[in-house]
């Protein structure tokens, strides 16, 4: 006798609310390919904890009232597998699948789609979660392999706040997708922690080649001290494809943002981020991240692709820490590969409030990132007093390394204030830090604001870049050792700041300079300011073509009753200081 059945309709009287119970079926055995839910008066389903069930399609009719599913069995085999069409709803009403069970790990979910099955569309419902948010810890898994996709469903995920058992730790409910799984257009709120465990959150990861394909995903902040916020995580060759990511800050001090973080070599291909400020004092804001997490990459690294990035700052007081993007090559070497990224001004004065894209490493590390062929915009300060949005290039510790972060062949826009005294936004380079080849701009504040600014500090390196300033958009060099050689200056307007003293820095120009206006002005500032002799002439810039050019088209303003005078011999561009009378 055929044991199995190819398609069955779930009683409208049932014997019990058990899936696997041949009598609640019509006819009398578990179906094993389609399975047809129309009126009942039992609509909550569970699922044996002995047995598996595998089923190609459920099928709602149009009369089905809202189902509710429940996986509570924990096993290392799926309690329930959908493996053919996946899930019709023809019914007006929502379709709900909770998955409470304890999760193993992503390659044994409770429930899993397989081959080209679908999760369905928007009036299906999926919950992945501890059953009780205050007594529960963790939470079940919803697995997508093959080609299967999310559909158009809605999905929560969640954790709960007790602390795992060590034994059998986890990082909260997950919804994972390996092989070529794909999101669809599914929608995704991810929470983070909500116990003193901060290592517990809600996760949805990609492995393998999994695509987030056009599924929009919303990591939700921290709401307790020290808790993460809902992460999304691509590990191996994923990628984001055209997903759409919201980030949020926290909401209570200390407590993280939800994150994005891209590890081994995914790739954020045609994806949307928007990093968004903490809504607490004290809190961090939302953050993609690249390179930050195990495993460790042999060669190359994550990549931003072609994705949009924006990093916003607050935009009131009492906000805290704004979005922000980390490549931070703790596992590999990444990179910003052809992303546009946008760091947005703060309203109030802490750096860390303002939207900014960090390229650092602490050494001792083989490990480096760059700026690939990426664009930036660094964004002014929101008013005066306000913070101005960055890109920042640091090497952190002093052991030893010459792979540094490095601007790659990236492209910089540094914003000008537009309001009274507002900053301009501003690409540092710190530690042993490398401009690379990058274009970096430096454009002029409007209606009293202060122009962009390109910073080099420490022992940083100019490489092969160029540079380019308009109006009172600034290269400030006054925390700079040594000197400095790039491969162009272009001055339309614009300001050199450089330190007093014996160790002034030189400006080093291997292919030469060009001046749109007739002018720049050289700003000299710091603590030294006695440690350089007068009469005395320092070279403080060389260029092969400086001979084109007059003494006259440098300026300095005094100070102190000191009075800067320039000189051009050769290809030199020397001051001197002498006492104004």
């Amino acid at each position: 006798m055929d044991k199995h059945i190819n398609e069955a309709t779930w009683s409208a009287d049932p014997e019990s609310e058990e899936w696997n119970a041949d009598n609640n079926w019509e006819p009398a055995m578990v179906p094993t390919n389609i399975a047809v839910f129309s009126t009942s008066c039992k609509t909550a389903i569970g699922f044996s904890a002995k047995s598996e069930a595998n089923i190609g399609a459920i099928q709602f009719s149009e009369e089905a009232p809202s189902y509710n599913f429940t996986i509570i069995k924990s096993a290392d085999k799926p309690a329930l597998t959908i493996e053919g069409d996946g899930i019709l709803n023809d019914s007006p009403h929502i379709q709900s699948f909770n998955v409470t069970s304890k999760g193993f790990s992503f390659r044994h979910p409770q429930l899993e789609f397989k081959n080209e099955a679908s999760a369905g569309g928007h009036n299906v419902s999926y919950y992945a979660g501890p059953e009780s948010l205050d007594k529960g810890y963790g939470g079940g898994i919803i697995g997508f392999s093959d080609q299967a996709t999310a559909g158009k469903a809605a999905f929560t995920v969640r954790t709960g706040a007790a602390a795992p058992p060590s034994e059998n730790s986890t990082v909260g409910a997950e919804v994972s997708f390996t092989d070529n799984s794909n999101a669809g257009f599914a929608r995704f709120m991810i929470y983070g922690t909500l116990g003193e465990d901060g290592d517990t959150f809600g996760n949805t990861v990609f492995h393998d080649n999994a695509s987030a394909s056009h599924g929009v995903f919303t990591n939700i902040g921290g709401t307790v001290p020290k808790g993460d916020g809902g992460n999304t995580q691509f590990y191996d060759n994923s990628s984001a494809a055209y997903g759409v990511f919201n980030n949020y800050g926290g909401n209570i001090a200390e407590s993280n943002g939800g994150d994005v973080a891209f590890d081994g070599v995914a790739n954020g291909g045609n994806a949307q981020f928007y990093n968004r400020v903490a809504e607490a004092e004290g809190a961090y804001g939302g953050v993609t991240s690249f390179n930050n997490n195990p495993p460790y990459v042999e060669s190359a690294g994550a990549s931003a692709g072609h994705a949009l990035l924006h990093n916003y700052g607050a935009v009131q007081a009492g906000q805290g820490g704004g979005g922000h993007t980390e490549f931070t090559a703790k596992y590999g070497c990444p990179t910003a590969g052809n992303a546009h990224i946008f760091n947005y001004g703060s309203a109030i004065s802490s750096k860390s409030s303002a939207g900014h894209t960090i390229f650092s490493i602490s050494l001792p590390t083989d490990y480096f990132p760059t700026a690939g062929n990426a664009v930036f915009y660094n964004y002014p300060a929101l008013a005066a007093g306000g913070a101005a949005g960055f890109t920042e290039f640091a090497v952190y510790d002093s052991g030893k390394g010459s792979n540094v972060p490095t601007a790659g062949n990236g492209t910089f826009f540094n914003l000008g204030g537009t309001q009274l005294d507002a900053y301009g936004g501003y690409t540092s380079f710190s530690g042993t830090s490398s401009a690379g080849n990058a274009k970096l701009i430096a454009n002029s504040g409007v209606n009293g604001g202060n122009g962009g600014r390109i910073i080099f500090m420490d022992d940083s390196s100019g490489g092969s870049a160029s540079i380019q300033l308009f109006g009172n958009g600034t290269l400030d060099l006054s925390l700079h050792y040594g000197s400095l050689t790039i491969d162009e200056l272009e001055s339309n307007g614009g300001i050199i700041r450089s330190r007093l003293g014996t160790n002034l820095t030189c400006i080093n120009l291997t292919k030469g300079l060009s001046m749109r206006k007739s002018c720049v002005e050289f700003v000299f500032s710091g603590q030294d300011q006695k440690g350089f002799e007068l009469n005395t002439s320092y070279t403080i810039l060389t260029a092969p073509n400086l001979s084109d050019f007059s003494e006259n088209q440098f300026l300095a303003k005094h100070f102190e009753g000191i009075k800067p005078t320039f000189s051009i011999v050769g290809n030199l561009l020397q001051v001197s200081f002498m006492e104004t009378e």
